[in-house]
């Protein structure tokens, strides 16, 4: 069912059809995209990612490899994949968007353990299926424990997440609570899920947009760079583009994920020399955050807007708006300092050359 909602909904989008700052369809493409999904009107809602079973065959289309999600546009694509491998990763997106886990594992780990108690207990009722589900959960390593209170983003009972995903994945026959041969299948999967596609090759460049979160006027920069470079040399680039002095920490936060330099030992980050913007921005209209200086928390979004194969580029500042703030100025109202694309993009340069 899931796969078959997933091809539904990249029917709909077709060639292309315009998306929110969200990555999600409009609001008034909803009743239609829900009718093309099988799925009963919702009325009135505030996003598509509201609607649940809708946002579930998005992403999962998106992680079969069925739509392409932009920055401003989704269009529907192709893969070569085999109806199994699209299964596997539709499947491994949800799983990974439903959990709200820094490693985004928890909702695999809860749907792993609800399969084998249904494959152990066939057709457990409740309260029985929850006290079984439980008892499985308790027993796993307390790092996956810990885990387990941010399955399913609704912030449904683990029980009830598990089953109401399993069904809807094919997984599970939930009036017998039973498994499927899909689910029987499936069930090592879910001890090894695959890894989220990426769009990106080694060699491809990417364009980035990184706007500084809260200004009015907007201040942002558009670069281009390799898809090859690391979260510590995008560290190093904002920096330079919006001309901080580097005297402070900063965190990056990719689905859920801390990322920091590992010398400043910040608790619960992994080391952001470790992942390159390829994994990181696996495809166009994919975003992370990044926060220099914890205290006064100077907020940026980076927003892939495209990328491809091209000649190879040293990172290059390409457009921007708006002047960048001062950081640590005594006054209350401190001088900006005006953008200059040239001068910028000479900074980079320099930069470049010395690594």
């Amino acid at each position: 069912m899931l796969l078959t909602r997933a091809r539904a909904v990249a029917g709909f989008v077709g060639p292309g059809r315009p998306v929110t700052a969200k990555a999600v369809l409009r609001r008034a493409d909803i009743p239609a995209a829900c009718v093309a999904a099988g799925l009963p009107d919702p009325g009135r809602v505030v996003s598509a990612a509201h609607v649940p079973a809708l946002h579930r065959a998005w992403i999962a289309a998106q992680g079969a490899g069925l739509l392409d999600v932009g920055a401003t546009r989704a269009c529907a694509t192709t893969t070569g994949d085999d109806p199994a491998e699209q299964w596997r990763h539709a499947v491994g997106a949800v799983l990974r968007a439903e959990s709200d886990d820094p490693e985004r594992r928890s909702a695999t780990l809860v749907c792993a353990a609800a399969l084998d108690v249904l494959t152990t207990s066939p057709g457990l009722p409740d309260p029985g299926f929850g006290d079984a589900l439980d008892g499985l959960l308790d027993v796993l390593p307390l790092r996956d424990r810990m885990t387990n209170g941010h399955a399913f983003r609704r912030g449904v009972l683990p029980e009830a997440g598990a089953l109401e995903v399993l069904a809807e994945c094919g997984a599970l026959d939930p009036t017998t609570r039973t498994g499927t041969p899909l689910g029987r299948w499936a069930r090592p999967d879910l001890d090894h899920p695959p890894a989220p596609r990426t769009a990106w090759n080694e060699d491809d460049v990417l364009e980035l947009r990184i706007d500084l979160d809260r200004f009015r006027p907007p201040v942002w920069r558009r670069i281009r760079l390799p898809a090859t470079t690391t979260l510590t040399e995008l560290h190093e680039i904002i920096q330079i583009l919006f001309e901080w002095d580097g005297d402070h920490l900063h965190v990056f936060t990719v689905d859920g994920t801390h990322y920091a330099d590992p010398f400043h030992e910040l608790d619960e980050c992994a080391d952001s020399d470790q992942l390159t913007l390829t994994d990181a921005l696996p495809r166009a209209g994919a975003r992370l955050s990044y926060r220099y200086d914890l205290g006064d928390c100077w907020d940026h979004t980076v927003l892939l807007e495209a990328g491809g194969p091209t000649d190879p580029v040293r990172p290059t500042c390409i457009a921007g708006r708006g002047d960048a703030p001062v950081e640590d100025w005594p006054d209350e109202h401190p001088p900006p300092r005006p953008f200059d694309l040239a001068g910028l993009d000479r900074a980079l340069a320099r930069h470049a050359s010395r690594r």
